[in-house]
């Protein structure tokens, strides 16, 4: 029997070196003025697109899964701009330390309006969204449109450590701080209590623990997380989104969202399950309008539900307990 000793030791040997690499590589190109780092980063991206095909294939894969009566045409735009949109990430991560209010002025669009922002985010809250545009940025811009609040982000923890703690270090550098899936819930309650900002990224795949709801057209395992917090607090609940434009810059929109209107001391799961399908459908609606936007390279559909028959007739029978009305 082969000791899997060497084999963990080459694992975390192979993560050390691809973090040493990334950081190499992200310390080289911060010498260049932002917008030259972008092109090259556009290129680069493209070149590795092309000559690997890993990441196309996935990119395409899932845009078709989501799409499947887009064209040809349209398939092959909406990749030409989610590579795009992933070196605008880049460009984006290498600045970020030294992001200003200048920066934000100058690449980050406000929707509906600047005063919506500011009202909406300085009271603190849940901010429910999920992987369009940048939320990078969208962090960034909302620590300048709330100066007074620091943002904690409710994450899950990247597979590897070097990794982890310098995206993680990263985003310090602008109040940008990290609440881990794996750490006890009681931290986010604690904050939320405290009048606190605390996002949710949450759609991604939330493997076998999670609860599979329908999204684009495919069942998904979603975290319950929002949901669950936005029942057990009184905190305001905000769903954020954002695109980018043929140029880089970054439209970043907000709105209140609204509670179910349903009482959640008799009904818990019930309450949560209707959350989650509204802001599930919400971020869908948002993809529709913006498909190239859409991080397609994570592994959304990953986890596969044992029961996909009863859930698939469950899902084409449910009915919201309220009409949903998805301009919202």
């Amino acid at each position: 029997m082969q000791d899997p000793k060497p084999r963990s030791e080459r694992k975390k040997a192979k993560k050390f070196l691809q973090y040493l690499f990334a950081r190499i590589l992200v310390g080289t190109l911060s010498f260049f003025p932002y917008v030259l780092r972008g092109k090259i980063l556009f290129h680069i991206i493209r070149f590795l697109a092309k000559t690997t095909g890993a990441t196309n294939k996935r990119i395409e894969k899932h845009i078709r899964t989501a799409f499947p009566e887009k064209s040809e045409i349209e398939i092959r735009e909406y990749i030409l701009h989610n590579l795009r949109n992933l070196s605008h990430m880049a460009n984006e991560f290498c600045e970020e330390p030294r992001m200003s209010q200048k920066y934000v002025n100058e690449w980050v669009t406000l929707l509906p309006n600047k005063e919506t922002h500011q009202r909406l985010l300085e009271k603190g809250g849940i901010l429910v969204l999920g992987h369009l545009g940048n939320w990078e940025t969208m962090g960034v811009t909302v620590c300048y449109t709330a100066p007074k609040n620091d943002l904690y982000v409710f994450a899950k923890r990247q597979s590897n450590p070097w990794s982890n703690a310098w995206i993680e270090k990263n985003r310090a550098t602008q109040r940008i701080k990290l609440v881990y899936t794996d750490e006890s819930p009681r931290k986010a309650l604690t904050l939320l209590k405290q009048g606190k900002l605390v996002a949710f990224i949450s759609d991604q795949d939330a493997g076998k623990t999670g609860s599979f709801f329908p999204f684009l057209g495919n069942l998904a395992s979603t975290f319950l997380g929002p949901a669950t917090f936005a029942r057990m607090t009184d905190a305001p609940i905000i769903f954020c989104s954002s695109w980018y434009d043929q140029k880089g810059k970054l439209y970043f929109y907000v709105e209140e969202f609204k509670r179910p209107n349903l009482d959640p001391r008799k009904d818990p799961e019930l309450w949560e399950r209707e959350f989650t399908y509204k802001w599930v459908k919400r971020l869908e609606k948002e993809v529709k309008e913006h498909p190239g936007d859409y991080f397609w390279l994570h592994r959304r559909w990953h986890t596969k539900p044992e029961n996909k028959e009863e859930l698939d007739r469950f899902w084409s029978e449910f009915r919201p307990a309220e009409n949903l009305d998805l301009k919202l």
